[in-house]
């Protein structure tokens, strides 16, 4: 049976894979997922059923997930340029943005394009505040051809501290909607964009308001060195940006000012998501290790396209830490698939523990947007999604080797 054009039949099903990767447990060869007509997982069984839809060379694996993306940037062809120094690619997004117009076709170009990459639940940053964007395009689209589930996290950008108390009020009024589950549905977060954009004020009001609702935040820290030397002393290519553009109002925090201090601050919230952490001293590392609600989310070919330094995702997964996968966008990354972060990590990382990056994709960035529940596992009980992954060569002695073969690709998403 061809992996590729397999749909479900619309009934409790049964199929077999050359290998299943349930991440709860060790891969399980010549195994076989059934499941039912909403597409939750019923059983792993060892020794396949009568009536098992063979999927023939491919592995099974639970539907990625992207972490941190933007999707409003999905009809880019190649990332924004230049890449250095990171202002002027600032520059180059504002410009962009300006120019496009309304980013809902784009956003739903971009998650349609997930799905062709296996991605089951997106965390996309919200500029718009409107979240029948993430619905289908045409009334009568097939729900299947994007993600099942998407975490809309508002973003809040603001140095002024007249408009403190309007963001606040739209970012109340974007949460005080019931957030729903299932291929229509949308959880809502907040999106406090970094440290020199958002008013010191308005990072409190958005702390607070995903305290009291119980929701999700993510926020960009410690993403360069610009960054970190607009907190400590004021200064840098991020500053002369803000000035030139006319919203800087001198430095928001005390000299010496670093990300630990805005870990600390949101260090409350039931689950909060790092966006990039490039440079987080050993210190920082070290608070998040300890902390199970916050998670890490790297996006290695943004990391690369940029050029930072070394990221310290090794170090905090050593240290037991949560970290996630995300793409970032396509003003910053050639596409938006989940799993070509991870061929990459096992190409320029080779004694990096597979498993551990297949959890990254996986299971991990379920943690990160508060899925785990549903996602980032197969197991009885658990939601939509597993990724049908054709093998680039059968027959090495570890599955992993089989799984993370230069030439395997995702070919389907079966998805209730």
């Amino acid at each position: 049976m061809d992996p590729q054009t397999f749909r479900p039949p619309g009934a409790s099903f049964v199929v077999r894979a050359r290998w299943i990767f349930p991440v709860s447990g060790p891969p399980l060869a010549g195994g076989a997922v059934e499941i039912d007509a909403s597409g939750r997982v019923l059983a792993v069984h060892r020794q396949p059923p009568v009536g098992t839809h063979d999927l023939g060379a491919v592995a099974l694996v639970p539907g990625l997930v992207n972490a941190h993306t933007h999707l409003e940037f999905s009809e880019l062809a190649e990332p924004l340029q230049p890449a250095q120094p990171f202002a002027a690619w600032l520059r180059a997004l504002v410009a962009y943005r300006r120019q496009r117009g309304d980013a809902q076709r784009a956003i739903r170009a971009g998650l349609s394009q997930s799905r062709t990459c296996g991605t089951i639940a997106v965390g996309d940053i919200d500029t718009r505040g409107k979240p029948d964007q993430y619905s289908a395009a045409d009334p009568d689209q097939d729900l299947a051809q994007r993600p099942a589930h998407v975490v809309a996290f508002r973003e809040l950008l603001g140095l002024d501290p007249a408009t403190v108390a309007l963001q606040t009020g739209t970012a109340a009024e974007f949460l005080d909607h019931p957030s729903t589950m299932g291929p229509q549905g949308v959880v809502r977060g907040l999106s406090p964009h970094a440290p020199y954009t958002v008013h010191p004020r308005l990072l409190d009001s958005a702390i607070s308001l995903a305290l009291n609702a119980r929701a999700p935040l993510t926020m960009h820290l410690a993403e360069t060195r610009a960054e970190l030397e607009c907190l400590a002393a004021g200064t840098g290519d991020l500053v002369e940006m803000l000035t030139a553009a006319g919203i800087w109002q001198g430095p928001l925090y005390p000299p010496g000012t670093r990300p630990l201090d805005f870990l600390r601050r949101l260090a409350p919230l039931p689950r909060v998501a790092i966006a990039h952490g490039n440079y987080l001293a050993e210190d920082e590392l070290d608070f998040l290790a300890v902390r199970p609600n916050f998670t890490l989310v790297y996006c290695p070919r943004t990391h690369a396209f940029f050029g930072h330094r070394d990221h310290p995702w090794q170090k905090l997964a050593e240290r037991g830490a949560v970290v996630a996968i995300g793409t970032d966008g396509r003003c910053s990354n050639p596409d938006l698939s989940v799993w070509g972060e991870l061929q990459f990590l096992r190409r320029n990382f080779p004694p990096a523990d597979a498993a551990q990056l297949l959890r990254m994709g996986t299971l991990h960035g379920a943690i990160a947007l508060g899925l785990a529940d549903r996602l980032g596992t197969i197991e009885p009980g658990k939601s939509p999604g597993l990724a049908v992954i054709r093998l680039g060569q059968v027959g090495e002695t570890d599955p992993y080797d089989e799984l993370f073969h230069e030439n395997s690709d995702v070919v389907n998403l079966i998805a209730g």
